[in-house]
């Protein structure tokens, strides 16, 4: 019997072992979130980072990082972002307060790139600490590890020189160092890079000091100064030997700008030195919204892994883009670089002034990037702009075809970087529509107020929606029962876009919508319908004379329209969306086209080849039709129709990529002679043959 009551003790205190277990395994589970948790918000870093570049077989840098976060919640763990680099785990320390932290331990989740740090004590709310971490490793020429190394030859010596630079890519700063990599968790950062003294350190601010370092000859530690707040992807290194060239814009606040590449090149930067300060200047005056910078630097970098980057201070160009004399005739390889120059000083404003807090979000900033950059390659090479914008609706419109559509929030997945430039494009196309409704007055307004409150801070769509939108409740843009967020979210939370079509009757005139990829979708938009009668003229004022509602298929216009005269909507093309018309309005446009095609404005002429190649490859109208509406193409002349053209035949009908369609069009705008036997040919072959014939390819003339 006793031996009975000592097996039931013995069975009840394994038992409560495995409770204990099971409750102590529980309060040490680790955070396995998406997100980073809410519980330290990070706001300076101290950096002191030394780079050894002078053996070229064992490049490498070290350095600890001072983290200062303020504890919004009572916690022993702090939870941040680690990937490919070392930590010097039992070298992590903990400051603040009066209680003496000691570490219990240190987990790494490689799934989620966290290292989780958790200590004896609590930090306790509302106080701030310092969390100190040593890290390094050695470098290499793989772009994701976000700090890395790249070489020039020397042109009298042949020797290999080794610099390095950075490009944390999103999320591409936690392989560099510890860090909370998320675009809301901005912090002032305060940069020291070691290096040797035949070296000089570039970063987001000016050296404030160069001191000598007292451990490691010859070498010195150069103090840069303490940026804004930013978010880490902004953050930019390198280490370099380069030579530059020096300007300065004229700006509210001038800026100084320093140009830099190998010796060799240098002369060749000569046209970003100049341009890039014009830009700026341009840029600065329009947008009225004072930049905190006192210089910018520009590295010309050989084998980078971008076009360009955007970061804070410091612009990191691709030398295969920027390399260009100042002399010489506008050509379409300083076009292509002014434009990319327009792209990065328009990300000072979008991008590092104005951020956003989510990564998927970041689409609204490039869009706004985009569309500024073609107001000043306008301002630069008149007619440069409408170019861009029509570009970018084809481009993304006919990407959107093939797919079968995509939207901007929640992000289709990106898989590619040419997805990416699809998604932006769009968003761009979509900031031009938002304009032409709004009017420009109403738009500034709210940007600039929008920039006022929220620089170096953090914004989402939904905050700057409210801020166009008490815009125009000042200006009295809008009807008060419509408003900014909900017109939005019918073109960036649905993907594809809408098919308008024209039904006459009479001299009456309805208008229908439905989803321009999807016959089966029940999708509506919200869309803003400018409309012009034969007769009439072209003017500036895209206000919208008539909605098409998200709550209705279709709308009856305010408008009398005699029977032997075309309507034309979507004046200038800016509205996100294509048009088909009754037959009988499609032959009086196809008359005026052949007549007088001057009489349409060149952007609705475009949009016009643009739509009819679609509708025809849809079957939704007949090959006649189409044929009589462009047949007017081989008299056409101007660089929009033509590309249209050429873009919707090859990407339509033959299959090639939007890319690859664009880049044919380039080119034969370039050889002049065989765009006009190119359009000639793609006509006989595509419109006066019937469509019923193999259209799969296209077999080029002799």
């Amino acid at each position: 019997m006793f031996e009975c009551y000592e097996n039931v003790a013995l069975y009840r205190l394994i038992l409560l072992l495995c409770l204990c277990q099971v409750a102590c395994s529980s309060k040490t589970q680790l955070y396995d979130e998406p997100r980073l948790p809410a519980n330290v918000k990070p706001f300076h870093y101290d950096i002191r980072l030394l780079t050894h570049l002078e053996s070229s077989a064992h490049p490498s840098y070290n350095g600890f990082v001072r983290i200062s976060i303020h504890a919004q919640k009572t916690t022993n763990q702090v939870v941040l972002h680690v990937g490919r680099v070392l930590i010097e785990a039992k070298k992590i320390r903990l400051f603040g307060g009066t209680s003496n932290y000691r570490l219990i331990y240190v987990r790494f989740i490689k799934d989620r790139e966290y290292m989780v740090v958790a200590f004896n004590q609590s930090l306790l709310m509302g106080k701030s600490y310092v969390l100190s971490i040593e890290f390094g490793r050695s470098m290499s020429t793989d772009e994701r590890d976000g700090y890395f190394i790249r070489h020039y030859v020397h042109s009298k010596t042949s020797e290999k020189i080794w610099y390095s630079v950075s490009h944390f890519n999103r999320n591409w700063i936690r392989n560099t160092m510890p860090s909370f990599d998320e675009p809301s968790l901005k912090a002032t950062f305060n940069v020291t890079m070691g290096h040797h003294k035949r070296f000089q350190s570039y970063s987001n601010m000016h050296i404030q000091a160069v001191q000598p370092n007292r451990e490691i000859q010859d070498y010195v530690w150069s103090v840069h100064e303490v940026t804004p707040l930013i978010p880490t992807h902004l953050l930019a290194l390198s280490v370099n030997n380069f030579n530059c060239r020096y300007s300065q814009a004229a700006s509210t606040n001038p800026v100084r700008f320093r140009t830099c590449a190998q010796s060799a090149d240098v002369r060749e930067t000569s046209f970003a030195a100049q341009m890039a300060p014009q830009i700026l200047e341009f840029l600065d005056s329009l947008l009225q919204v004072a930049l905190p910078l006192e210089k910018i630097d520009q590295l010309v970098v050989d084998d980078f892994p971008a076009a360009a980057t955007e970061n804070f201070g410091l612009v990191v160009y691709s030398s295969t883009q920027l390399l260009l004399r100042e002399d010489g005739p506008m050509n379409k390889e300083k076009v292509e670089a002014l434009e990319l120059i327009s792209y990065e000083m328009a990300h000072v404003w979008f991008g590092n002034l104005l951020g956003m807090d989510l990564n998927s979000d970041i689409w609204l900033t490039e869009g706004l990037a985009g569309y500024f950059k073609s107001l000043a390659m306008d301002h630069l090479q008149s007619g440069m702009g409408r170019r861009i914008l029509l570009r970018y609706r084809e481009s993304s419109i006919m990407y959107e075809s093939q797919v079968g559509g995509i939207s901007l929030v929640p992000p289709s997945s990106v898989a590619t970087p040419n997805e990416e430039k699809q998604l932006y494009q769009k968003a761009t196309s979509l900031i031009y529509m938002l304009i032409g409704f709004l009017g420009n007055e109403t738009f500034y307004d709210g940007l600039r107020r929008h920039m006022w409150q929220n620089s170096f801070g953090s914004s989402t769509p939904e905050l700057f929606w409210r801020s166009l939108q008490l815009a125009s409740e000042r200006e009295a843009a809008l009807a008060k029962n419509w408003d900014v967020k909900s017109i939005m979210d019918t073109w960036t939370m649905q993907d594809g876009y809408p098919l308008v079509t024209v039904i006459r009757n009479g001299s009456e005139v309805f208008l229908t919508q439905r989803h321009a990829l999807n016959r089966s979708s029940s999708q509506l938009w919200w869309i803003p319908l400018t409309y012009l009668i034969e007769g009439g003229s072209f003017s500036k004022n895209l206000e919208p004379r008539a909605w098409l509602s998200a709550d209705s298929h279709s709308i009856k216009l305010n408008a009398i329209v005699p029977p032997n005269q075309w309507i034309l909507l979507n004046l200038r093309a800016v509205g996100y969306y294509r048009v088909n018309y009754d037959e009988h309005t499609w032959q009086l446009l196809a008359t005026t086209l052949f007549d007088d095609f001057r009489s349409i404005n060149v952007l609705n002429r475009a949009q016009i080849v643009s739509d009819i190649l679609f509708l025809w490859n849809q079957e939704l109208l007949t090959w006649s039709t189409a044929f009589n509406v462009l047949k007017y193409i081989i008299n056409e002349d101007e660089y929009e129709p033509l590309v249209a053209f050429v873009v919707g035949v090859t990407n339509g009908f033959c299959g090639i990529s939007t890319e690859s369609s664009f880049s044919i069009a380039k080119w034969l705008g370039i050889a002049a002679k065989w765009y006009a036997e190119f359009i000639s040919y793609t006509f006989d072959k595509f419109v006066v043959q019937d469509p019923s014939q193999n259209l799969n390819s296209l077999d080029y003339p002799d």
